[in-house]
């Protein structure tokens, strides 16, 4: 029998807003820090104070960047910078430095990097400045990329056209910072142009992109000047083709202690009921994932207030640490629980609940006055596809974008392998081990960004969120959804089929299909970014390739490839 969602007992939206001032109140909650011990031991107190039992801080090691010294002079002026996020690495470990001595180094700029832009030029022993391009983002862009996905809009706000851009998903950057590797380069200046007008975007590690190159590091020393900055540079390189300067970066790549916080409610069942979000943040974030863990702390609360005879399943409340750091420590915590013999059948991950923002012609930020749009990734396996979205339309939260998405194979698979629907999100090493999930995100512009603080949360948001959250999970204990516990394989392998399943490499070997994709995308099977996706399927590669790959154009192409 399901039991029945009690609204009253459920944390109002001032007690969840005033968790995510405390969570922010220490400047950053950095992996290995004291902000980020703090954290960990704050959201154990709460746990404490709500009567969760088997509290547990476990501690994980892992390999996080700190940046002491970081300084730009070029041709007498000093520049304001940011150290590039996973670069001025040579080995997995230690402190690599570039100018430290104050050796002057010559700087050239290369436009945005492109293979053609850097082919005749010799860059050998030179710092490049580079232009770093982001893709425009929107929520039917987003819905391009996926191959299940629908839309809840009801009153058409996302029709709207708002100037945002996507800073997670890869531009010209890290393609032009590979370029200028390749090409000799021994430094690397990024102009953010299409971001606010300062340097500090604590980007993503692109390591992994590097790796079909052979790019085992990011070894090259790279740092982000603001569009201002750029612009100054770039008039000097009208009347210079070589400026000289001193780039100053030193970082500093080591263990520190990853610190993962868990409690659980016992139930009627041993299996557990998972929710979770991170609570390591790079700046303030208070939407980054102050929101998230909040939410965590709102259903952990309601929970505890329940009787364990109608709790049908154990839950567990989690804050995993590292999500700037690979998700070393969320891999320790899922071995750690199987080595436990605790059996996890669902996932809900929280993220980012903030309030919407776009750039006006003149890159000038603005509230919208709503919510930024959601992604929800749902498992197959789950079961709650549906039920997930009841909720999300009782609770009134609209601008969603729900995907339906597989559980991976588990998380030791020796090779990496993209797929389409892939959760991008917290919960992605809970889903590729195998646990179903359902995850909520949000692509806000200034989550990488210091002014992610507590005024960019849409507090009557918080509310409704949890609530919905706090019915699935009475759901899928209720077994509604019919949690599928033995889901460790996907679904099976589709068969061959010439279309936009295939490969990138496997169309690329055929005249045919490369004479179809460039009618209907000139240009597009010489993009050094499609090179990069070889071993990805066609239609998974939108997210690097932009507009190029829109819907009406891989539906146009899939239909003339199945006809050869």
């Amino acid at each position: 029998m399901k039991i029945k969602f009690k609204e009253k007992l459920f944390p109002k939206k001032e007690e969840i807003f005033s968790w995510i001032c405390d969570l922010s109140q220490w400047g950053h909650r950095k992996t290995g820090s004291e902000e980020g011990r703090k954290s960990a031991e704050y959201i154990a107190s709460k746990f404490n104070e709500f009567g969760l039992e088997d509290i547990k801080i476990e501690e994980v090691p892992a390999v996080f960047l700190n940046t002491d010294i970081c300084s730009l002079n070029i041709d007498g002026d000093d520049f304001e910078c940011f150290a590039g996020n996973g670069t001025n690495r040579k080995a997995e470990t230690g402190i690599f430095e570039i100018g430290i001595d104050g050796s002057e180094a010559e700087f050239v700029y290369i436009g945005e990097g492109s293979e053609e832009d850097v082919k005749d030029l010799d860059l050998t022993g030179k710092i490049v400045v580079s232009d770093m391009r982001f893709q425009k983002m929107s929520a039917d862009m987003r819905m391009d990329i996926f191959e299940e996905a629908e839309l809840f809009d009801p009153e058409g706000k996302l029709k709207k056209t708002l100037k945002k851009y996507n800073i997670f998903t890869p531009g010209t950057w890290p393609f032009n910072y590979i370029n200028a590797s390749k090409a000799g380069a021994k430094g690397f200046i990024g102009i953010l142009d299409d971001y606010y007008d300062d340097p500090y975007w604590y980007n993503e590690d692109y390591t992994d992109i590097g790796l079909p190159l052979e790019t085992e590091y990011m070894a090259l020393p790279a740092v982000w000047i603001s569009r201002s900055s750029g612009n100054i540079l770039r008039d000097k390189f009208r009347k210079k083709e070589v400026l000289k300067g001193v780039m100053k970066l030193r970082s500093d790549y080591n263990y520190r202690t990853a610190r993962n916080v868990s409690g659980k409610l016992p139930g009627q069942s041993d299996e557990i009921i998972l929710v979770h979000s991170h609570h390591d943040a790079v700046f303030t974030g208070s939407v980054q994932d102050g929101s998230g863990i909040s939410e965590m702390m709102a259903l952990a609360k309601y929970f505890s207030q329940i009787p364990e005879e109608e709790r049908k399943k154990t839950m567990m409340f989690a804050a995993t640490d590292t999500h700037y750091a690979n998700y070393v420590g969320h891999e320790e915590f899922i071995r750690t629980r199987h080595s436990n013999g605790e059996k996890l059948i669902l996932d809900l991950c929280i993220e980012h609940i903030g309030k919407e923002t776009a750039f006006d012609e003149n890159y000038n930020e603005y509230e919208t006055g709503e919510p930024e749009f959601r992604i929800v990734y749902v498992s197959n396996q789950s079961g709650l596809y549906d039920i997930v979205k009841e909720k999300y339309v009782k609770y009134g939260l609209d601008k969603t974008l729900f995907v339906k998405t597989d559980v991976g194979r588990g998380l030791d698979q020796e090779e990496y392998e993209f797929s389409e629907n892939e959760v991008i999100s917290d919960a992605y090493c809970f889903n590729e081990d195998g646990i179903p999930i359902v995850s909520m995100v949000s692509p806000q512009m200034y989550i990488y960004h210091p002014s992610d603080k507590p005024d960019r949360i849409p507090i009557d948001q918080l509310e409704p969120v949890g609530k919905a959250f706090a019915e699935i999970v009475l759901e899928a204990a209720a077994g509604t959804g019919k949690v599928n516990q033995n889901s460790k394989e996907k679904k099976g392998t589709e068969e061959f089929s010439k279309g936009i399943s295939n490969t990138v490499k496997e169309i690329l070997s055929n005249e045919e299909a490369v004479r179809i994709i460039e009618k209907y995308a000139p240009g597009l099977t010489k993009d050094p970014r499609i090179d990069m996706a070889m071993g990805m399927k066609l239609k998974s590669v939108a997210p690097f390739v932009g507009s190029k790959l829109n819907r009406e154009v891989l539906a146009a192409i899939d239909k003339e490839l199945k006809e050869l």
